[in-house]
């Protein structure tokens, strides 16, 4: 695990990762966030929110505020529902706020107000589809994408 603040490697910033490269640079950037993380994810899976709760936690604990914008369980089918709920409720009682938004498609994370990932994989749900996420440091793209989520 790296320490805290200590830089990630200059050619993953500003690239393309696929599903089979994208987590581990992915979850150390959720580690080294130092005052907020918004994540997209139209879908969760309790599995995946598992996965990525050890390093969220780790964000938590560094007092990082984390906001994950997630699809409400009426958005489907009855029986994922409680399922979902569950989800839901892991992540409130570890102190994540839950912002609910009914048929959002956008998949992507900030990190401190700058560091974006954008692209197909859905952050708390990914699988095993041909999907990739770009990685880009960049103010003004953060900017764009907190402001369009919070105009939905």
């Amino acid at each position: 695990m790296k320490e805290k603040g200590e830089s990630i490697a200059e050619e993953s910033v500003n690239s393309i990762f696929d599903k089979d490269n994208f987590f581990s640079v992915y979850s150390n950037d959720v580690m080294n966030a130092a005052r907020e993380i918004l994540i997209v994810s139209p879908f969760i899976t309790r599995k995946r929110t598992l996965q990525m709760m050890k390093y969220l936690t780790v964000a938590l604990e560094n007092k990082v505020r984390v906001i994950v914008v997630t699809r409400p369980g009426e958005d489907f089918k009855e029986k994922d529902r409680s399922r979902i709920q569950e989800t839901v409720d892991i992540m409130k009682n570890a102190g994540i706020s839950i912002i609910f938004k009914s048929q959002i498609h956008q998949k992507y994370a900030v990190i401190d107000q700058r560091l974006v990932r954008y692209g197909s994989i859905n952050l708390l749900s990914f699988g095993n589809a041909e999907e990739s996420i770009m990685r880009l440091d960049s103010l003004n793209i953060a900017s764009e994408l907190t402001c369009s989520i919070e105009n939905m």
